[in-house]
């Protein structure tokens, strides 16, 4: 399913009842957007909502307006920006390390590598 956050407002295109949705994006600064797509997730039958962002900036009450949100289960964030005391604030919250691959890839371009490897050689525990 997807959940579109067009001009017309949002809305979920597909069936996710009794499945665990996972919200997928770019950045979370402010936790309005997540909470209401979690919220209309979980009000069509998603049992479990995960939110999965790449860049956790997380501003102001963000951390606590996820951790107190029954809506969301589990955010997740890479560590491309400091997490700071987010942790203590948000017991939903985990961050995965991706230094080792973002270092390989710098590695791999100005090494004139192929970028192939990193993708073809993803193993569950990395």
């Amino acid at each position: 399913a997807v959940v579109s956050t067009q001009s017309t407002g949002i809305r979920v295109v597909g069936d996710v009842k009794d499945r665990i949705a996972i919200i997928v994006d770019d950045m979370i600064d402010e936790s309005r957007t997540f909470l209401d797509a979690a919220r209309l997730l979980k009000s069509v039958g998603a049992t479990q909502v995960h939110v999965m962002v790449t860049h956790g900036v997380m501003s102001g009450s963000c951390p606590e307006d996820i951790d107190q949100a029954e809506e969301i289960d589990q955010l997740v964030v890479c560590n491309t920006v400091p997490v700071g005391d987010k942790l203590e604030r948000c017991r939903k919250l985990k961050v995965i390390d991706v230094s080792i691959m973002i270092a390989e890839a710098i590695r791999r371009i100005h090494n004139g590598e192929s970028m192939a490897h990193l993708y073809q050689n993803i193993r569950g525990d990395d």
